[in-house]
């Protein structure tokens, strides 16, 4: 593996962060304004919700960081080692990173689909009001 190789994968991923970032705002500005006045049952079952999403995408930006972690590790290991194996120290993190970026994106995908339902949830309670 050229050590180039992990580095080059880090501005794509970044580009994953800033998006998971800005969906973070906007769901806890979201939150924020379902919890800053009273509300009835259904808004606070929705918040619910929105605060477990919240967690979802957390988590994932967590995931998202981590793997740009072991992807410079990956890169400043494969300049200092020379270990050309496939189980190699650079080859193991940039492999950690990749399963890094694969959780966080199942874990994105489940939020998409949820951030749907809940969406519907609200759509179908102020139908029937």
């Amino acid at each position: 593996m050229e050590w180039y190789l992990p580095i080059t994968i880090i501005p794509g991923v970044g580009l994953l962060i800033n998006s998971t970032i800005t969906q973070i705002m906007a769901l806890s500005a979201e939150i924020n304004n379902l919890v800053s006045k009273s509300c009835n049952n259904f808004q606070h079952s929705i918040a619910d919700k929105k605060i477990r999403q919240l967690t979802l995408l957390t988590r994932a930006n967590s995931f998202l960081y981590m793997s740009v972690a072991f992807y410079v590790f990956s890169g400043i290991l494969g300049v200092v080692t020379e270990a050309n194996s496939t189980y190699s120290l650079p080859n193991l993190a940039l492999y950690i990173g990749t399963l890094s970026i694969f959780t966080a994106l199942i874990l994105l995908n489940i939020y998409a689909l949820k951030a749907v339902k809940i969406r519907q949830e609200q759509f179908e309670h102020n139908e029937h009001h």
